[in-house]
């Protein structure tokens, strides 16, 4: 068991999956690392991916900040051939499962840190869910193509389409695992982990009108309560082993990007972007430890 005396505290962080979140999930970061809290080790999934990647492979808060608040953010959530992709997966149509290839987000992603692997990160140690269809398991990539891994642990179901990677194929990490800690249960190098998880508006409804859920509503909570428990008992698993934890939620409305997957930002997108950065940022002073 670490003794959190000996030593100053380790800090690790997790980044959840959530719908559109790195914006908030950078707010998030950006703030901590202003008090003084830097980690030694990320994880992400989904969305959350993206933030631990980007920030592990070595990117500056200047440059994070700059590529989550481009103008033309929304047109990579947009591709020539979604719309006759959008019909065949919502008739099921073999080979296309999703809307979007997610062409320009692995372009613009690419060109933020190009062919890095996840091994070659050293601003800190990263870990990325991932689902894999061929083995119907979670995995915590710490070894891979650091663009293509980001972009399968983003790969939600009828959105954007999974990714074969080294021979697997991998969609969203936030199927099976909201927030990778678990590999830091263990890990004698952390000793104080903090969990970002971002709920939207709609979910904090959905909570208080619990008797008037439609068919999709009701089976959107029973994933999101599934993966409350897990999280839930993984966070006791490491207090147990002695790590000192926080879980923090920050709530946001439904951050909007565009067709296919919102209706368009209430304002332009760097601003809309910022405001959710905002959220996250107030939050990261409920860190505790």
């Amino acid at each position: 068991m670490p003794d959190p005396g000996s030593r100053p505290p380790r800090l690790a962080i997790a980044f959840g999956s959530s719908f559109l979140g790195f914006a908030t999930h950078f707010g998030f970061l950006r703030e901590l690392l202003a008090l003084g809290r830097r980690p030694v080790a990320v994880a992400g999934s989904s969305a959350g991916a993206i933030v631990a990647g980007l920030y592990a492979a070595g990117l500056s808060i200047e440059q994070l900040e700059a590529a989550f608040t481009r103008r033309d953010m929304c047109a990579h959530f947009r591709e020539w051939r979604m719309s006759f992709r959008a019909l065949g997966t919502l008739l099921g149509w073999r080979g296309v499962p999703a809307v979007l290839e997610g062409l320009h987000l692995w372009r613009l992603l690419h060109e933020l840190v190009g062919e890095r692997r996840i091994e070659d990160c050293t601003t800190a140690r990263l870990h990325l869910a991932v689902t894999n269809l061929r083995t119907s398991r979670v995995e915590l990539r710490a070894h891979g193509p650091l663009v293509d891994t980001m972009l399968a642990s983003c790969a939600l179901p009828g959105l954007i389409a999974p990714r074969r990677v080294e021979g697997e194929t991998l969609w969203d990490g936030g199927l099976g695992c909201s927030a990778p800690i678990e590999q830091w249960i263990d890990d004698p190098e952390v000793t104080h982990i903090v969990v970002h998880s971002i709920l939207h508006h709609g979910q904090i409804r959905a909570r208080e009108q619990s008797d008037h859920r439609t068919f999709t509503s009701a089976m959107l909570a029973g994933h999101q309560l599934t993966a409350d428990e897990l999280l839930h008992w993984k966070i006791e698993l490491a207090r147990r082993a002695g790590k000192t934890v926080s879980a923090i939620e920050t709530i946001t409305p439904r951050p909007r990007i565009g067709i296919p997957i919102t209706f368009w930002p209430p304002k332009p997108w760097p601003e809309h972007a910022r405001d959710l950065m905002a959220l996250g940022a107030a939050s990261a002073h409920r860190v505790s430890g």
